[in-house]
């Protein structure tokens, strides 16, 4: 995980609690949009996703706010419900939304080193990136 959290705060100009957050917020909405067996199997082909989620503080109030009124606007799973609670927690640590796209892409070709294909394209579903 040290090494995709590196990425991202070369890549991207923020700090590594931005990134750890960042990425905690896109694991988790890989968890809620995922079924339980895929993300199981993301988690055990990213080597330390389970100890960041494991270790990571409950999400806020208001990325839990966030993301439910964005499932009025099509459901969880929709781009919207999505996006909603993700641009709560990335405000939240201090990234901008244009920033925060951009951490998609990168987790992606992690899990492209790490996983499958199939499982790219899993997440890349669940992320809507």
């Amino acid at each position: 995980m040290d090494d995709l959290l590196r990425k991202i705060t070369k890549n991207l100009g923020v700090s590594r609690e931005q990134a750890r957050g960042g990425v905690v917020a896109l694991l988790r909405a890989g968890q809620q949009n995922l079924s339980p067996a895929d993300f199981k199997a993301f988690v055990a082909d990213v080597p330390g996703a389970d100890k960041l989620l494991k270790n990571a503080p409950p999400p806020s109030a208001l990325s839990s706010l966030a993301g439910g009124i964005g499932s009025l606007f099509g459901g969880r799973k929709s781009s919207a419900g999505r996006w909603a609670g993700l641009a709560a927690s990335f405000a939240e640590l201090g990234v901008d939304i244009d920033t925060a796209k951009k951490f998609g892409p990168i987790v992606i070709e992690h899990v492209r080193e790490h996983g499958g294909e199939d499982l790219v394209d899993k997440i890349r579903v669940a992320l809507d990136v």
